[in-house]
Formats: structure tokens, sequence, C-alpha cells
């Protein structure tokens, strides 16, 4: 009987040892896969990382602050497309009859659409932009045009000069640095032009632009295009005092004068001559033929440059550095 139960007693235990094992093989294997299974965690972190919105900035303007975006990626420019093309800012949409044609910008304007001049609400509402630059020609549709997209309105009368407007849409669209790095350019342009042209005009010679539209004639100053920028502000040609003070101090820019003054107000080393678009040949011959033209001093001393309509008339950033080098060479020829 003690044999028996001895016996028995060892069974038991030899089985129970046996459970014991199986019960533990079971619970690895169920924790391995418990551990396998997906869990709510990678959800949460998959909607975490989903794409963040656009980043903005706030522009002041003339109209108030605007929120814009701060890398726009579709501008409708009706203005100012050469400047926010020198910023890194290159438009979608312009207006080609009135501001494109610059021979300095015709590979970025090629991928310009036309958006009528002035701007065609229509044509910018189908073209989908994320903003729109305008200026004064444009002012009566801002409403209208901040329906579509945000509309950033920038006055003509806000800035003097080239210098100044890129300065300020450098700071209006957050392009600071690269407002910077144009500003550079133009120092840099501006003193090797000095430098090209300083064996054929001496320092203090005096300059007039003369801008010929069919039958008026009008003296220029320093920012109505024509090449003013680069005659008077980078070559640093001197201004008679009377378009000093009635063109450029004024801000008018552009004063009318008859052919008779032309010996008073003209009275220069050299004479830079614009003919508008609608001025026919006969109207220039009557003024190149007459007797009071042949007396001005310019003209005996064969420095009068003629300035070619379309590729002066045109005066952002990127054009006025293009014109520095053909007005340097203009002078250096004569």
């Amino acid at each position: 009987m003690i044999a028996k139960k001895t016996w028995l007693s060892a069974g038991m235990t030899a089985l129970l040892l046996v459970l014991s094992a199986c019960g533990s093989s079971t619970d690895k294997v169920d924790s391995s896969q418990s551990t396998s299974q997906p869990t709510a965690a990678p959800t949460a972190k998959v909607e975490a990382s989903a794409p963040a919105a656009p980043k903005t900035i706030v522009a002041k303007t003339a109209k108030g602050d605007v929120t814009i975006p701060a890398e726009p990626m579709r501008v409708a420019a009706a203005y100012y497309h050469g400047t926010l093309t020198a910023l890194g800012l290159t438009p979608i949409a312009a207006s080609k009859e009135w501001w494109m044609g610059s021979p300095f910008l015709t590979e970025q304007e090629a991928k310009m659409t036309d958006i009528g001049s002035p701007a065609s609400l229509e044509k910018v509402t189908s073209l989908d932009p994320d903003l729109v630059v305008i200026n004064g020609f444009s002012e009566d549709n801002y409403d209208k045009f901040s329906k579509i997209a945000p509309t950033v309105f920038i006055p003509y009368t806000a800035y003097k000069n080239v210098r100044e407007e890129v300065k300020l849409l450098g700071d209006t669209f957050g392009r600071q640095k690269e407002a910077e790095q144009w500003l550079a350019k133009y120092e840099q342009k501006a003193k090797e032009s000095r430098e090209k042209i300083k064996g054929s005009v001496k320092e203090g010679e005096t300059a007039v632009i003369i801008n010929v539209r069919e039958k008026k004639i009008s003296l220029l100053g320093d920012n109505y295009g024509r090449g003013g920028e680069v005659i008077y502000n980078m070559l640093k040609l001197k201004a008679p005092d009377f378009v000093q003070k009635e063109a450029i101090d004024s801000g008018k820019q552009l004063v009318e004068i008859s052919m008779e003054t032309l010996p008073t107000y003209a009275n220069t080393d050299h004479i830079f001559i614009c003919m508008n678009i609608g001025t026919t040949d006969e109207q220039v011959k009557a003024i190149l033929d007459s007797p009071i033209w042949k007396t001005l001093p310019a003209v005996k001393n064969n420095k009068v440059h003629i300035l070619d309509y379309k590729t002066y008339l045109h005066y952002d950033p990127i054009s006025i550095l293009g014109q520095a080098d053909l007005i340097a060479d203009m002078l250096v020829k004569k």
C-alpha cells in the first residue's frame, strides 16, 4: 500500500508538471500574438502628421492689413509684374498692352497670361489666383478683386523711385532678403557703369531727356521711364536746374515745353530723345530739321542719344539694370 501510494503520488506530481509546462507555453504564444496586433497609437500619429495649412503673412497696405500667402504660387499682377519677378515672385498673369513688352523680361513674360489693360475681373477669376496685386489703375475694382483672392493695393505715389519701390514691395510681401540682394546689384551696376563712361563723360556734365509725343515736347525727370533712373541716379549726369525743380523735386516727372524754349531748357552737354508711339516721321523731322534744334550745344557736339521707345519705356528693376549697360555704351561710343 505504501509503495502504491508513493507511485501514485509521483505520477500525480509528474502530471502537474506537464500541465504547468503546457500552460506556460500557451501563455507565451498568446502574449506574442497580442503584441503583434495593431493598436490605436499609430493611427493617432498618422493624423498628427497630416500636412499643415499653408503659411500666411500680414501685408501692410494702403487699404489696411491683408492676410496673404507667404509663398504665393499663382499671382495675378495688374501692375508691378517686373518688380515682383525681381523679388522671386514671378506672376502667372499681367497686363500686356500697358505694362508688358520689356526686352529684358521677354523670357519671364512669355509665361504670363494677359489679363487685359485695365485688368479684367473675368480673366483674373478664370485663373484662380491665390494673390492679386494692383495699383491705382485698378483701385475702383479693389473690393471685387478681393473677393477673388487676397488683394494688395500699392499706389504709384507710395514711392519716389525704383529703389524705394523694391524696398516697399520687399517689406510688403516678406521678401526683404531678395530686395536687399537687388539693391546690392543696383549699386554694383551703377558703380561699374560710371567707371565705364569715365573716359567719355566728365564729372558734372549735364543732360536732359526730351520726350516727343506727336506734336508735344516734354522734359522728363528720373522716374518716368525713358532711361531717367539710369541717366540721373546711376550715371550721375546732372539735370538742368529747371528739370530738377519742376520735374524731379516736384514729383511731376514731366514738364511740357514749347519748341521755342528749347535753347533755355535744353542747353546741356547731352540730349537723350525718345519718340513715343504715335509720333510720325514728319513730326520728328520737323524737330530735328528746325533751326532752333540745330543751335543746341549737344546737337552741335554730336551728343544726342536716341532712346528706342520699346527698350527704354519700362522702369521696372530688371529693365533698369539692362538699360544701364546700353546707355553707358551709348555714351562711350559718342
